[in-house]
């Protein structure tokens, strides 16, 4: 084998290695872990990620959705407009899990979202589980401007429409879909998340009952998660935004990373963060903030995200988008679409 082949190979396990990839792992087998990043010491950058699980594929929505952000930081709006307009481009896209495309719970009826934004200067909003709305990143962006920090459920619903967005429910034949493959595979024992060894049954709080093995005709699409942005604009400003439908194998009620502070998305000074994947994990490591702690310690970007996935369990799946004072970085320990500009 040539020298070249060689290094490139000893690359490719390094990267593997330090993503916290194992094959073995729960549907990691065939989906490669995905590493990138960039240098950019000045001007304006947007990077996006459509989920943790997104295939390659996915990407050019990826692309198409970081242009929007970047454009509306060139066109005079800060990183947080950029960082939202880019989010809200995910949200009307089927595929993506946020918005339009939301998962349906395990009844097969209700969609619960959730939805923050952070920016450089310490501002915070969220809003988990809200229904009947499009874009509820629009939503967080709306109770930026109020005296709270969240609104969740019926209150953040009637609060968004108070201040004029459509009450629509957003549903796909994607979104059916996949709650019929999901549905069919916690009826099979095969869901996975603890779910395989959870009483679910005698917890079920959805008010109508459980789906049947005939509601649950198979069809496969590709899987992604939670979709975000983070935005540095050209005087340095960061800001973060994060959307999701959640997943489908969940009771009612459920909230994940998502709108939880510190864990989903985090920015600052230093740059702005945003994670996709197993929600209950990154509460528990508290990982947006844990991420940027290394951005504030001079850490690259790349690196940074890059970490995340390395200390992150291998039998849950993740993925962290980053932009810094330097440059930007994408990790997740499977695939995941991403779109980047200012590279």
């Amino acid at each position: 084998m040539k020298r070249s082949a060689l290094i490139a190979t000893a690359l490719l396990i390094l990267v593997l290695a330090g993503c916290g990839y194992d094959r073995s792992a729960t549907n990691a087998g065939n989906d490669p872990p995905t590493l990138a990043g960039g240098s950019a010491a000045a001007g304006v950058v947007a990077v996006t990620h459509g989920g943790v699980g997104s295939p390659p594929e996915w990407s050019p929505d990826c692309q198409a959705a970081a242009e929007v952000a970047a454009g509306h930081v060139g066109s005079g709006s800060g990183a947080l407009d950029g960082a939202v307009a880019g989010t809200v481009v995910m949200e009307n896209i089927p595929r993506f899990n946020a918005g339009t495309g939301a998962n349906i719970r395990l009844d097969g009826h209700t969609i619960q979202m959730d939805a923050a934004l952070m920016t450089s200067a310490g501002e915070f909003a969220a809003v988990a589980v809200i229904e009947r709305v499009r874009n509820p990143i629009t939503v967080a962006r709306l109770v930026l401007d109020t005296p709270h920090r969240m609104l969740a459920g019926e209150g953040a619903t009637r609060f968004a429409h108070a201040m004029g967005v459509p009450d629509e429910v957003p549903t796909c034949p994607e979104a059916e879909a996949k709650w019929r493959r999901r549905v069919a595979a916690l009826l099979r024992g095969e869901a996975g998340g603890g779910y395989d060894t959870f009483d679910w049954r005698r917890a079920w709080n959805f008010v109508g009952p459980i789906p049947s093995p005939a509601d649950t005709l198979v069809e496969d699409h590709g899987v992604g998660d939670t979709v975000g942005t983070v935005v540095r604009d050209a005087e340095g400003n960061f800001a973060a935004t994060l959307s999701t439908g959640g997943t489908s194998i969940t009771l009612h009620g459920r909230v994940g990373d998502v709108p939880i502070y510190g864990c989903g998305c985090y920015a600052g000074p230093a740059g702005a963060v945003a994670c996709t994947g197993h929600g209950e994990e990154i509460i528990r490591l508290g990982l947006a903030r844990e991420v940027y702690r290394r951005l504030e310690a001079g850490v690259s970007a790349q690196e940074a995200v890059r970490e995340a996935c390395a200390g992150f369990p291998v039998e849950w799946s993740v993925g962290v988008i980053a932009v810094g004072r330097d440059g930007w970085g994408v990790a997740a320990n499977r695939s995941m679409a991403y779109g980047v500009v200012g590279e």
